[in-house]
């Protein structure tokens, strides 16, 4: 903490930083000693086989599990054993992979569900809710269908919206081209340029190389729990072993995909 304290007198601490972490499901050690940084306004892409560790990460950064080991700072500020309520409070989000809807409600009451916390003022909710339907087009002008009578591609769009309401400083999404057509990705791929290019911190699961090194950029890349690569996500084609590795675990999942340690 002394030396953290130091750090952060000298350079702009990084958006989330997580050092020497360890975690564990019960008596099997899943993380081991990972440590990674992201910059402010950086999209780092988390690659790896399957069962590497990459969501459970995701899910510790989010609050939604805590470390037998290590420390997480956002901003420099520690927040190891913070709540999640408290970290999305502080600017955390995070769009879990799987379905994120609900399937018998409208767009806009999914909208409006997914913006519960702001419930005490309808207006600043209405106004957000627009905010977000105008990077969404698709869903703008579908607001009083079901989200199940959408297609798979609308779904998460309608997902990462309801997400993006809180206007987080540090995005972090599980899978974002799991199962989804390549026109889909494509617009996906635009909106977190737009994000990206706005200054918000991404932190991204991604099977597809391709689609790693299209928005990333930095990229790390795990293996049984640990960090094997931590560079600019263009030097991952430097290195066949792990470009290999990204190729063939996102193959032996098949089309639907895999759920992920």
């Amino acid at each position: 903490e002394l030396d953290e304290a130091e750090r952060r007198q000298r350079e702009e601490p990084p958006a989330v930083q997580v050092h020497d972490l360890d975690f564990s499901y019960g008596h099997v050690q899943v993380l081991f000693d990972i440590s990674l940084e992201v910059r402010r306004g950086e999209v780092l892409a988390l690659l790896g086989t399957n069962g590497a560790g990459k969501s459970t990460l995701l899910r510790v950064i989010a609050g939604l599990g805590t470390p037998s080991r290590g420390v997480i700072r956002l901003h420099g500020r520690t927040m190891t054993f913070t709540s999640p309520e408290q970290r999305a409070a502080l600017g955390i989000e995070l769009l879990p992979g799987g379905k994120g809807v609900f399937d018998e409600l409208s767009v806009r009451d999914n909208l409006e569900v997914g913006g519960f916390r702001l419930r005490k003022d309808a207006a600043e909710l209405d106004r957000r809710i627009d905010k977000v339907l105008t990077r969404f087009p698709d869903l703008a002008s579908r607001q009083s269908q079901t989200a199940a009578s959408l297609s798979g591609g609308q779904q998460q769009m309608l997902a990462l919206a309801r997400v993006l309401l809180h206007e987080p400083e540090v995005l972090i999404i599980d899978e974002l081209s799991l199962g989804l057509a390549p026109a889909v990705v494509q617009q996906l791929l635009v909106i977190v340029e737009q994000l990206r290019d706005e200054g918000m911190t991404i932190i991204v699961v991604e099977q597809s190389l391709n689609v790693a090194l299209a928005i990333a950029d930095r990229a790390v890349f795990m293996e049984k729990g640990q960090v094997r690569f931590d560079g600019p996500a263009a030097e991952l084609l430097e290195r066949g072993d792990l470009a290999r590795a990204v190729f063939l675990g996102a193959a032996a999942d098949g089309p639907d995909g895999a759920s992920d340690t």
